[in-house]
């Protein structure tokens, strides 16, 4: 995983997807930084390239051959147009490490950073006329999938059952101009996820960002 970090930057939430269009915009080329394939064609895999906010500060990560992309592309940028003002790029941090992932011995805990959006329009109905207990098997079943699409979509083939236990609560979530119910807390699984990768939808645009707890349940 190649982390950029750019440095001397405050960002909202809110202003990610600003960084993400900018950059696509730029670099229409790679597909990798926007997901795009024309013809209202998308690329639906796991992102390689996903843009966070981490402490208020912008973070692009990128996983394995993607890392080629972000040094390629950073190596001129020195400014992000973000329409309703323009982010000068004084200083960037590099970071570049191998993360470990995949099926883990024990149960790791992990909490969310940033919302995590689990539900669409097909399961959303469900979730919501659903009890207590109910809810939460939806919702451990859906944490699961998303495990395994990631492991997937990242090359792991994964050889034994994923468990998870979850400690969550809704946040009101507004995505493209669109308010949605979103989940913050902590899970428990035994599957090792590198810290700031996603988990579910939008994960591209900073959602669903996982970072591991050493110590004491969410």
């Amino acid at each position: 995983m190649l982390t950029v970090r750019l440095e001397g930057n405050k960002v909202e939430s809110r202003d990610v997807p600003k960084i993400r269009g900018y950059l696509a915009g730029r670099f229409p080329q790679y597909l990798e930084l926007h997901n795009h394939m024309g013809e209202d064609k998308f690329n639906y895999g796991y992102p390689v390239i996903q843009y966070k906010s981490i402490g208020g500060v912008p973070n692009i990560i990128a996983i394995n051959e993607a890392s080629k992309i972000l040094i390629d592309i950073f190596y001129d940028v020195k400014e992000i147009d973000m329409k309703d003002k323009v982010m000068s790029i004084l200083e960037k941090g590099y970071v570049l490490k191998t993360k470990e992932l995949g099926t883990a011995e024990g149960m790791v805990e992990y909490k969310f950073l940033t919302p995590w959006l689990a539900l669409n329009q097909e399961n959303y109905g469900r979730f919501s006329n659903a009890g207590t207990e109910e809810r939460t098997e939806i919702l451990k079943k859906i944490l699961t999938g998303n495990i395994l699409s990631m492991a997937k979509g990242l090359g792991y083939w994964v050889d034994k059952p994923i468990d998870v236990l979850i400690k969550l609560r809704p946040v009101e979530v507004n995505y493209k101009d669109r308010k949605m119910v979103g989940f913050k807390g902590g899970f428990m699984t035994n599957f090792m996820i590198p810290d700031h990768l996603g988990l579910g939808k939008s994960v591209s645009r900073g959602f669903g960002t996982v970072e591991r707890v050493r110590r004491g349940f969410v």
